[in-house]
């Protein structure tokens, strides 16, 4: 059986990931050697090459090369013990001069800060690293503050089954600091083009501040910028269980959808393919610059962008291989990612959704005569083909399963393109007349209203969501394998094809 170079490059790729997320369930102290890893793959390519004309020592030492590749890889992520990082010194207190690196996150009753170490007097030496830190509300900290700390630095821990410690490893923070004593050295000590990024986000959070009332305003924030900052925690309650908790995020898995769903709507008012391709991508790129460019965000964007591109294309799997190849980058960059980020988990399994599920489903809902209605049929099969491979994830990491996502899926996320647009042009209405911004926003409030209607209409619905219990690996791994075989046998027999 001869395979084409796109099949054989898919395959190569789905081998590093698979052996990525192997990886990741090894204990650390096997990696401590990473030039073993690196013979071994030194090892495999000499033989690739020496070997080249036998098929079968090729074959066998190319999937080898890979899975060495991968496991080094992952290895070099994990940090290493020395006298120069700060995680060396956890369960000590220590003086340390640190920046803040990342936006505050604003709590309820405290603010948590994420620092890079440059310097502790109390050691005399240069540290390396980075730490979180939570402190009280005020006095408040931005981007950019260095700050001379006195605290005790701790591991982070699991807690309430939830594993924290490998949560924060992702952004590479491996000490923690609670409440310590701060006090601001110096301003202005980060990125320049980050900190006017932040500062102009925070001039439009006071602007949605002045346009709309609570809880609107928190809503707008954290639907437009991603986050749940400011939300009351009934809300963010009901919002979960009725499975729109991922409008609230800045991830592929919701960017796709709403990239889907612009264009589909784009197309049903009128305008062509390519003006409507072209005006989604346009659109997408103002919004990931808007909400600051995190990595997280422009992930989120080049997932959306290989959406629209396979839409525009007018066949979602001719992108398989650019997903998988976008998948393979970002896990070189940070391979703890596939096993420890669940936006990055919810964002591939969506969009794996809106390229195997999404055509199947499209065809089913025509042929038992579901009316179009500009689009509305076309979101309907989006939003339930990424719930169909979303879920079990969102059972696994969140404990509960929302029986009615699909519907208020369908009665909500249509309208959160529209939302965000208005609300954009409302800023920017608001930044030339700010003493009119509560006429500008009243489109955006009588949106939000009704969102919060539906969302506090439907949580109130009887088994409207199920607890789960301990949900394992090897359920996951069922669930997934069924789908696969059941999209398979659809197209092979052609069913809804």
């Amino acid at each position: 059986m001869s395979f084409s170079k796109a099949k054989i490059f898919l395959i190569c790729c789905l081998i590093f990931i698979l052996n990525i997320f192997l990886a990741s369930f090894f204990p650390p102290r096997l990696f401590d050697n990473n030039i073993f890893y690196f013979s071994l793959l030194l090892l495999c390519s000499i033989s690739v090459i020496l070997f080249w004309q036998s098929k079968i020592i090729k074959l066998v030492s190319s999937i080898l090369l890979i899975i060495f590749f991968a496991f080094w890889r992952y290895g070099l992520s994990i940090p290493k013990d020395s006298i120069d990082k700060i995680s060396h010194y956890n369960n000590n207190s220590l003086d340390l001069i640190a920046t803040i690196v990342n936006e505050p996150d604003i709590r309820e009753n405290s603010q948590k800060l994420e620092a890079e170490i440059n310097y502790s007097p109390s050691l005399k030496r240069v540290i390396n690293g980075k730490i979180l830190i939570t402190t009280n509300l005020y006095p408040s900290y931005g981007y950019g503050d260095q700050l001379a700390i006195t605290c005790k630095l701790v591991a982070p821990e699991k807690f309430d089954e939830f594993a924290y410690d490998r949560y924060l490893a992702r952004y590479n923070i491996y000490s923690v600091c609670y409440y310590p004593r701060v006090k601001i050295v110096n301003r202005n000590q980060g990125n320049w083009l980050y900190e006017k990024l932040f500062v102009f986000k925070g001039r439009l959070f006071q602007l949605i501040d002045y346009g709309l009332n609570e809880p609107e305003a928190s809503l707008a924030r954290s639907i437009v910028f991603g986050g749940q900052r400011g939300l009351d925690e009934i809300i963010r309650k009901q919002f979960a269980q009725v499975g729109l908790t991922h409008i609230m995020a800045v991830s592929g898995f919701n960017v796709s959808i709403l990239a889907s769903v612009v264009l589909i709507l784009l197309l049903g008012i009128g305008f062509s393919r390519n003006q409507s391709f072209y005006l989604s991508i346009i659109i997408l790129l103002n919004y990931i610059i808007l909400v600051g460019a995190p990595a997280s965000a422009t992930r989120a964007g080049l997932m959306g962008f290989l959406v629209l591109l396979g839409i525009h294309l007018g066949r979602l799997s001719k992108i398989t291989n650019g997903l998988v190849l976008t998948a393979v980058i970002l896990l070189l960059i940070n391979p703890k990612l596939l096993r420890d980020d669940i936006g990055f988990q919810l964002s591939f399994l969506a969009l794996a959704g809106l390229i195997y599920v999404s055509p199947i489903l499209e065809n089913f809902l025509a042929r038992i005569k579901i009316p179009e209605l500009k689009g509305l049929r076309n979101c309907l099969a989006i939003t339930l083909s990424a719930q169909i491979f979303t879920w079990p994830i969102s059972a696994y990491n969140f404990s509960q399963i929302s029986l009615i996502a699909p519907i208020a899926n369908l009665l909500v996320v249509w309208l959160i393109p529209l939302l965000t647009i208005v609300i954009l042009l409302a800023l920017s209405a608001s930044f030339i007349l700010p003493g009119l911004a509560n006429l500008f926003f009243v489109p955006a409030m009588l949106g939000f209203k009704y969102i919060l209607f539906i969302v506090q209409l439907m949580a109130k619905m009887p088994h409207s969501y199920l607890e789960t219990t301990y949900v394992s690996w090897i359920g996951l791994g069922i669930y997934y394998l069924a789908i696969i075989i059941l999209i398979i046998y659809f197209k092979i027999n052609k069913i809804y094809v």
